[in-house]
């Protein structure tokens, strides 16, 4: 049985290092082998034991979540660098940071470069649909101004996702859009839809509009990583204020208290259903390395969900299959 290498951040994340290193012991797979890296004595403060699988990588410096991205803090030896360097190496299969994801994205393009053939990276998260499947969201906040060829590339990387580690035959590919017809939209919007029309290789169904992202008509949905973050960050606070509602209009009379109890398990697995961070982790395509990001406040189950992420493209060889797509 092969062996698959992680390098974690222990000291990214709104929780660190509690949530990264204590997502180690939800760990059970024999074949896993752990790298912590970070600050020694806090590490043992949690992890207390460490077992026979980890490793911790004594790292004192790191980059904390509001830190402005410059040159000169790339070039530090923080947990964050040396969990990119380790990948580089090739000493680990695939590295893992809930930190600050500007900076994960600039060491990770700047250490690992990009795939031939691509020139930017897309940052690829999962969605739940109400087909009780996934559905591929990209770009999630890596290029925020990119040009129509940038999308174009972006959508071919979500298909070929969605195809190999998901095993979705032929993946629908959408443009998020504001309109249905291909004259919609901006001319970022336009170029893209006409470049995907032509294309050929992937199955693009034509534009999307926002209402439509959680129905499962597309398997994978492309934006630019401006518009994709306000997404992201605007589903995550639809669903918390959607619970918080529910959940007062519930304690309003005694038929309601009684209703929450019956159905308290249903309303744990709505909200785990709903909440993305617990799908695991956005992997960063385009890049020549396997890099999952988790997003800031992750819980451990959530790391440990992109864990299992990050073996899933380690075990069905995304990164090499990609390489071996003909671009052109």
């Amino acid at each position: 049985m092969r062996v698959i290498k992680i390098a974690i951040d222990a000291m990214g994340g709104d929780n660190a290092p509690a949530s990264p290193v204590k997502s180690c012991q939800f760990i059970k797979e024999s074949n896993l082998k752990v790298f912590l890296i970070g600050n020694k004595e806090k590490i043992n403060k949690v992890l207390k034991t460490p077992p026979s699988f980890i490793e911790i990588v004594e790292c004192d410096d790191f980059i904390s979540m509001n830190e402005k991205v410059s040159l000169s803090l790339l070039k530090k030896n923080t947990s964050m660098k040396l969990t990119i360097q380790l990948l580089k190496e090739k000493k680990v299969d695939f590295s893992l940071s809930a930190g600050n994801t500007s900076a994960f994205v600039s060491l990770a393009i700047s250490e690992l470069g990009m795939i031939e053939g691509i020139e930017r990276p897309s940052i690829a998260v999962l969605f739940p649909n109400v087909l009780g499947k996934t559905t591929i969201f990209m770009d999630a906040g890596a290029n925020v101004n990119p040009k129509a060829n940038h999308l174009f590339q972006s959508s071919i990387l979500g298909y070929l996702y969605s195809k190999i580690v998901f095993k979705v035959e032929n993946p629908k590919v959408a443009l998020l859009n504001i309109g249905e017809e291909e004259t919609k939209g901006d001319e970022l919007r336009r170029q893209t839809y006409n470049l995907l029309k032509e294309c050929g290789k992937i199955n693009f169904i034509g534009n999307i509009e926002g209402y439509e992202i959680f129905t499962g008509k597309a398997d994978v949905i492309v934006t630019d990583g401006f518009t994709g973050n306000v997404v992201l960050k605007t589903s995550e606070g639809i669903t918390r204020a959607f619970r918080t509602i529910l959940m007062k209009e519930l304690m309003k009379n005694l038929t309601g208290k009684i209703g929450t109890l019956l159905i308290s398990k249903n309303l744990k697995n709505f909200a785990k259903k709903a909440d993305y961070a617990e799908y695991g982790g956005g992997i960063l395509l385009g890049v020549n390395g396997n890099v999952i990001i988790s997003h800031g406040r992750s819980s451990p189950r959530a790391i440990y969900n992109a864990i299992k992420l990050g073996e899933k493209i380690v075990e069905t060889n995304l990164l090499e299959k990609i390489k071996e797509f003909k671009w052109v």
